[in-house]
């Protein structure tokens, strides 16, 4: 079986209003989040979808816990 590996695409919204910005190969969500904290520190809010269906999973704020993977 082949490892899970880039299966989420990520728009991040910020909170000054800037155009949201898209990630289409993000692995581990809580590693995104701490890249996100780092380097985008006013990001406000981000959606995660399934890259390969396109599909809408899960949006998590920025003070919430975000976990490496999310289960179906």
């Amino acid at each position: 079986m082949l490892k899970k590996k880039n299966d989420y695409s990520v728009i991040v919204f910020f909170e000054d209003g800037t155009k949201p910005k898209k990630w289409t190969y993000v692995h581990k969500l809580n590693g995104f989040s701490l890249f996100l904290r780092k380097k985008h520190p006013n990001w406000e809010y981000m959606n995660v979808y399934n890259r390969r269906a396109g599909t809408f999973m899960r949006r998590f704020n920025r003070d919430s816990f975000i976990p490496p993977f999310i289960s179906e």
